[in-house]
Formats: C-alpha cells, sequence, structure tokens
C-alpha cells in the first residue's frame, strides 16, 4: 500500500451541521468525520479535531464552510501535518460588522427561545435540500449553535495562512452561493500558487448536499501544484 494509500482524510462540516452532511458523498474508507464544529475558542476546536487522527503524521483536509474556518485554525496548529487541502464554500476573511450584528441577533433569538426558527431561516440557503439542513440544525441543538456562534465572532483573517501553506490546495465554490459567493474561493486560489480552483455552475452554498459527485472528486483526484 502507498503512502498517499494510507492517508487519512479528515472532514469538517459547517454551522449548524452534523455527519449527514456528507451522505451523498463517496468518501474514502479512511475517512474520519468530525461531528460537528465546537469549542472554547478555535484552539480548542482544532485540538478537539485532531484528536480524531491520533498519531497519524499526514492527512488531506477537507472542511467546508464553518469547517474551512476550522481547517485554517488546524494549518496555524500542526501546518506540516497537512498534506493537502480542500476547500469548499470558504471565507478567509474576519467578520465583517453585518456578519456580526446578524450573528447578534441570532444568538438574542436563541437565547429567547427561537432556536427553530432561527434555524429554519438558516436553512433557506440549502435550495432543494432545506429539509435536510434544518433536520440536521435540529440535532445539532441551540447549544452547540450558541458555541458556533461565538467561535464565529472570533474568527480571525486566515489569508496569511494560506499564503504560507506549502501543500496542495483545492477550492471549489457553487456559482450561486450567497454565502461565500465565489470571488472569495477565486481570491484564495490566486494566494497559494498552483492552487486548483473550480466554481460549480447552477450550485449554491451547500456543495456536500448540492454537488455530492463533485466533492466525491475532489475526495478522490490528488491536486496538482
Amino acid at each position: 500500500m502507498t503512502a498517499r494509500a494510507q492517508e487519512v482524510t479528515l472532514l469538517l462540516g459547517g454551522t449548524l451541521c452534523d455527519a449527514a452532511l456528507w451522505s451523498g458523498v463517496s468518501l474514502p474508507e479512511n475517512a474520519a468525520v468530525l461531528p460537528m464544529v465546537r469549542g472554547s475558542s478555535w484552539p480548542d476546536a482544532a485540538a478537539r479535531a485532531l484528536e480524531m487522527l491520533g498519531p497519524q503524521p499526514r492527512f488531506h483536509l477537507l472542511g467546508f464552510s464553518m469547517g474551512a474556518i476550522l481547517a485554517f485554525e488546524v494549518l496555524r496548529h500542526s501546518p506540516e501535518r497537512v498534506s493537502r487541502l480542500t476547500l469548499l464554500g470558504a471565507n478567509p476573511h474576519a467578520p465583517t460588522p453585518t456578519q456580526l450584528e446578524a450573528w447578534a441577533e441570532q444568538e438574542r433569538r436563541v437565547r429567547a427561545g427561537e432556536f427553530e426558527a432561527v434555524a429554519r431561516a438558516q436553512s433557506q440557503f440549502a435550495g432543494p435540500h432545506q429539509e435536510e439542513v434544518l433536520a440536521m440544525a435540529l440535532r445539532v441543538g441551540p447549544e452547540i449553535f450558541l458555541d458556533q456562534l461565538a467561535l464565529l465572532r472570533s474568527r480571525p483573517d486566515s489569508r496569511s495562512t494560506l499564503v504560507s501553506y506549502r501543500g496542495l490546495l483545492r477550492v471549489l465554490v457553487g456559482e450561486r452561493d450567497p454565502l461565500t459567493p465565489p470571488h472569495l474561493a477565486v481570491e484564495m486560489a490566486a494566494l497559494r500558487s498552483g492552487a486548483e480552483l473550480s466554481i460549480l455552475p447552477g450550485v449554491g452554498h451547500y456543495l456536500p448536499l448540492e454537488a455530492p459527485d463533485a466533492v466525491s472528486r475532489a475526495l478522490r483526484e490528488v491536486a496538482h501544484a
């Protein structure tokens, strides 16, 4: 068995997502799926993710949306262990004032007992997969969502992390993604020489649900530097 065949893949999902996010994706046999993103800080969240791998020296890291932000933190923590990085629907920037205001309002509503209404509103970005996204959100629940909102508010700008990364990089985004629009993917790919960029026609934000075949190919095929 080759070193590449032995490589583990770690998948990190998005806000209010659980392992069902990857149900339509053809995962490699040696894939590890983080059940959901949580932690008291980004370093804590990265440590929780890395615990799943044990002593595995090198791995393929794939992050979707909030999971991509966590992937940046893993890179800051253990860049030498990430042999290749795949980003789906990612944003490398620090939060904008508009985002901070929106998350503060979501927190206020959740604490007021309106979690399901907030989750339902979030699911509107999933197009035909709204019910799947809502079901995941309800399983994740309000407590973890509040943890996730705190993390999102504290996310750092990660562009310099991508610039210094020396592994293989692939970036995928939906052409119709309203949350992490294609210009962000173009920007990230430009930061890393040899990065591969795919803008998927007719696809929105939830790539693992809307374009599982494209995500499966990204897991199967090795990017070229």
